[in-house]
């Protein structure tokens, strides 16, 4: 059994990301609830960002690496990496490209200052949002494309790629400008509705304060 804890909060699409891997894997884990930028975190995490686990006498921060240690340490299946190496490379491309230009600009554009500015006590940055916008449909439009009407991102099996970019859509489908956004995008909403069938999807939902 896994004596690995997490150290973020649950409500960041990055420590969601990295409990999917584990709930996937079956393996037990505790978490530590440290704020981006705390004081606790920067202990974890040199630039205080979330995540960072410690398994045993192993210390790893950033999402990427972390999720990679997992599905590589605990072997069980599912293996969330494409075996095949033109699969394998799609999928690192696909989460490039989210880390990039998707969550690069969802997570500060849109998401913090719609959804998270209010649980800190601060306003919504409706000129932020206005700004972050057209960067962010490009990139849903890419993401789009390049699905192709597959039922996963990258093969016949979910992968890492799928891990990363649930969790984003997820917060984004809870603001106004995000359900938009995804209206016209048929294959990144059918996509997504078989993302929140997943059990590890739904098991690591995060809650909100006052919800």
């Amino acid at each position: 059994m896994s004596d690995l804890t997490i150290y973020g909060t649950t409500l960041s699409p990055f420590t969601r990301t990295v409990r999917m891997c584990l709930e996937e894997k079956e393996e037990a884990y505790r978490i530590y609830e440290y704020l981006p930028g705390s004081d606790e975190q920067k202990q974890e995490h040199p630039l205080g960002k979330v995540p960072a686990i410690r398994d045993a006498d192993l210390h790893l921060y950033e999402t990427l690496a972390i999720c990679v240690y997992i599905d590589e340490e605990y072997a069980s299946d599912p293996q969330l990496q494409p075996r095949d190496s033109v699969e394998k490379a799609d999928m690192f491309q696909r989460i490039s490209l989210y880390m990039d230009e998707g969550y690069s600009n969802i997570g500060p554009g849109l998401v913090i200052p719609r959804l998270f500015n209010p649980l800190m006590g601060k306003p919504v940055d409706e000129d932020r949002i206005k700004r972050a916008l057209p960067r962010i449909k490009r990139y849903l439009t890419i993401a789009d494309k390049e699905l192709r009407g597959q039922r996963w991102m990258v093969g016949e099996e979910m992968s890492l790629a799928d891990l990363f970019v649930a969790p984003a859509i997820y917060l984004m489908k809870r603001t106004p400008e995000g359900q938009e956004l995804l209206s016209d995008l048929e294959n990144l909403s059918a996509w997504y509705t078989n993302m929140t069938n997943v059990e590890s999807f739904r098991e690591t939902e995060p809650k909100f304060p006052g919800k």
